[in-house]
């Protein structure tokens, strides 16, 4: 069976959460090479997932027979090193953001469509069970005309997580920030199930502007937040169907669902904290299912994580029929939403979008 020989860049806290125990786990992938600026990081994640090749310059890796990169470099970076390895002739799947302007994201998608390169960007959203059902129930109205959505991606920093392994500053500084750290998450979902975004306005600032770290290497340091730590989003999608995210370091606690979309016809609640069923659904009739709530199994479902979106790029890379759900066009439209928030915020008003995918 061809496999896809995958190289991971970056071996830090989020490749050692999630990443390399998934790709490791991928049956039609192989992981061949880990690359870090600190070598002890990448040789230790070379040990615990038996990774033959270790790299601390991404040339020398880009240099090898790596066919797939895995970007997982703190987002400030990842422009340029896509940029380089989509012209080294890798294809490339890149942690979130994957661009930090959509300048800099037609670039890369670009780059790709020229070179015949499959370019897949966090976040994988749309690949979770959840969220697939959702947009299947949407499809099939469900719950009628959406009317309106709530939805919340919000914690209150990895400052505040006692088991963060690294330095956690970076994510307190210009180009980070909630906003790209986690509402990227909420956007791509929003925009998956409903589609592109007409316009945004939005309210944003710094809570607080200075950070505790609670573990790793900075612990009892205090960090100064360089970054707006509390964004308030509202989205315009047209015919009278808005959305609400929360994209803040300001929530150290929460219950109720992740995400309520509200119907002309019913309610459906997604990911809710503590509940039976992943998905539940309030329909005011029973012309489709049953009237009232209605808990939603998912008994196939394969559970979902972040590296999701490395074996769906796998799959496309293995297939050129397959067309890749994680795009750079998606991605770029987010970008879009996330700057003109910030834009919409400053200036107080709505602002247009341009942006489709």
């Amino acid at each position: 069976m061809k496999k896809v020989r995958v190289g991971v860049l970056g071996c830090g806290a989020v490749a050692n959460f999630t990443y390399l125990r998934g790709i490791s786990e991928i049956e039609r992938a192989e992981l061949v090479a880990a690359c870090d600026v600190v070598e002890e990081r990448a040789r230790e994640a070379a040990a615990q997932y038996d990774v033959p090749e270790v790299y601390t310059d991404l040339d020398e890796m880009l240099a090898s027979d790596v066919e797939l990169l895995v970007n997982l470099t703190p987002i400030q970076v990842h422009f340029e090193t896509n940029l380089r390895a989509l012209r080294a002739g890798k294809h490339v799947y890149s942690e979130k953001t994957f661009a930090g302007t959509v300048e800099q994201a037609s670039v890369l998608i670009d780059e790709a469509r020229v070179r015949g390169l499959r370019l897949g960007a966090a976040a994988a959203t749309m690949l979770n069970p959840a969220v697939r059902k959702t947009a299947e129930l949407l499809r099939d109205g469900a719950i009628g005309k959406v009317n309106f959505v709530v939805a919340h991606q919000s914690h209150f920093g990895p400052a505040n997580f006692e088991g963060w392994p690294t330095d956690p500053t970076w994510f307190y500084k210009p180009g980070a920030g909630p906003l790209v750290d986690l509402g990227v998450y909420g956007l791509h979902t929003l925009t998956g199930l409903l589609g592109p975004a007409k316009a945004v306005c939005a309210m944003s600032g710094i809570s607080v502007p200075r950070r505790p770290v609670r573990g790793g290497p900075l612990k009892g340091r205090e960090i100064e937040v360089e970054v707006d730590d509390n964004t308030l989003i509202m989205l315009d999608f047209g015919e009278a169907t808005y959305a609400f995210l929360d994209s803040t370091y300001c929530v150290h606690a929460a219950r109720g669902p992740r995400m309520q979309i509200f119907g002309s016809e019913g309610t459906i609640a997604v990911n809710e904290h503590g509940a039976e069923h992943p998905l539940s659904v309030f329909r005011r009739d029973d012309r489709i299912g049953p009237a009232g709530w209605t808990g939603i199994d998912l008994p196939d479902a394969k559970p979902w994580s972040l590296s999701a979106g490395v074996e769906h790029l796998v799959d496309c890379i293995l297939d050129p029929d397959v067309e890749v759900i994680t795009s750079g066009q998606h991605a770029r439209h987010v970008i879009e939403i996330m700057e003109k928030c910030v834009l919409a915020a400053r200036e107080r008003r709505t602002v247009s979008l341009e942006t489709v995918f």
